[in-house]
């Protein structure tokens, strides 16, 4: 049985008059009380170099369970219960913020172990009706193999698909999130403008399937939790 790979992400933007104090709370209370619970397995957080959300927070978990379970319910009900004020309350206002729950789907075999890299590399796409067998099949056959096998700089790739089982929600939150969501680890955010990489991404497969879905957020960020 193939074991289950989980990933929560997050995206908002902050206000600037709050950035600094935000930061501080997100990185010494609000991440560490979720690692504290069992099935969290590790959390990196980014801060945009480009792209459509200011700042990126990804937990890996070992199971949706999780999320279901008497530990973070416990956690999520003490947190909706903070005042108005809090720094939880003011998260889930936040701008453009947006929550997901995905399992992974490619590579399905082999375990991730988290690079020392600094930089990620993160699409997020829907799909229209019927198109999901080739979009994956260009992802997993062409497009990825093509990133890590001829694009020097890409040192991972993982890609995910939303969970389609009931979860508790964000306190009150519509999630927004597109369905695909990938993953790479980067040696450096020059390597999104060599010519390896704009070659291998106007192959005549990517542009037909570029004609069709929807990519819904296209981040490059730097890592800030853990600090290097």
């Amino acid at each position: 049985m193939t074991k289950e790979r989980i990933l929560l992400m997050a995206r908002m933007d902050v206000p600037s008059e709050i950035e600094a104090d935000w930061n501080h709370w997100y990185d010494t209370q609000h991440i560490p009380s979720r690692l504290a619970i069992t099935g969290f397995v590790s959390a990196r957080r980014f801060v945009a170099i480009e792209g459509e959300s200011r700042y990126l927070t990804i937990y890996d978990l070992s199971s949706t369970e999780v999320l279901t379970s008497d530990a973070y319910l416990d956690l999520r009900d003490k947190e909706a219960a903070l005042p108005p004020n809090s720094f939880e309350a003011i998260t889930r206002t936040l701008p453009n913020f947006a929550r997901g729950v995905y399992k992974q789907i490619y590579p399905q075999e082999g375990e991730y172990r988290t690079p020392d890299t600094e930089i990620l590399f993160t699409p997020g796409h829907d799909v229209p009706p019927g198109r999901d067998d080739e979009f994956k099949a260009w992802y997993h056959t062409e497009h990825i193999p093509a990133m890590l096998n001829k694009v020097p700089g890409f040192v991972t790739a993982r890609q995910f698909t939303a969970v389609e089982t009931k979860l508790p929600p964000e306190a009150g939150r519509v999630d927004s999130s597109p369905k695909y969501v990938t993953l790479y680890d980067l040696e450096s955010a020059d390597v999104l403008r060599t010519e390896d990489f704009l070659r291998e991404t106007n192959s005549p497969w990517s542009t037909w399937v570029r004609s069709w879905y929807t990519r819904r957020f296209r981040i490059l960020a730097r890592r800030i939790y853990p600090k290097l």
